[in-house]
């Protein structure tokens, strides 16, 4: 089971993003130790919701910040947002259809642990950098 480890090396340089990204770290952990442990549907389906709901509020919190900013990479980087929002949205409902598998654990792995670190190092990176010259 892969778990990722906040350092140094994922800030971006902004304190709020840095410990949502912190939190999003902790809340992808969780879904894997639930789901790799084929806890109860409840609990997986509590965890996986949250990290969803999160995720939105994050998503929308950066999103709402390039605006106001007027970032120049907004529409790219809304991109590689909608890119993870359909990921969610898939293994939610494999989730849904087929419980807690070893292939949704995979998946989880996968697509949310390598999407999420290379999000932030190549992309949030940039905003970070942006942010931090305004």
């Amino acid at each position: 089971m892969q778990t990722i480890v906040w350092d140094e090396s994922l800030s971006v340089g902004v304190a709020k993003m840095d410990a949502q990204h912190q939190i999003w770290i902790e809340r992808f952990n969780k879904v894997m130790e639930a789901v790799s442990e084929r806890r109860g549907a409840t609990e997986i389906s509590k965890t996986l919701g949250f990290l969803v709901d999160y995720t939105e509020e994050h998503f929308g919190l950066e999103e709402a910040r390039m605006a106001e900013t007027a970032y120049p990479d907004v529409d790219a980087h809304k991109d590689r947002h909608n890119e993870i929002r359909l990921t969610l949205d898939g293994i939610v409902e494999d989730f849904r259809e087929d419980g807690p598998t070893e292939e949704l654990a995979g998946d989880v792995e996968t697509f949310l642990g390598n999407w999420l670190i290379k999000h932030i190092r190549e992309v949030d990176m940039k905003l970070g950098a942006f942010l931090a010259a305004q």
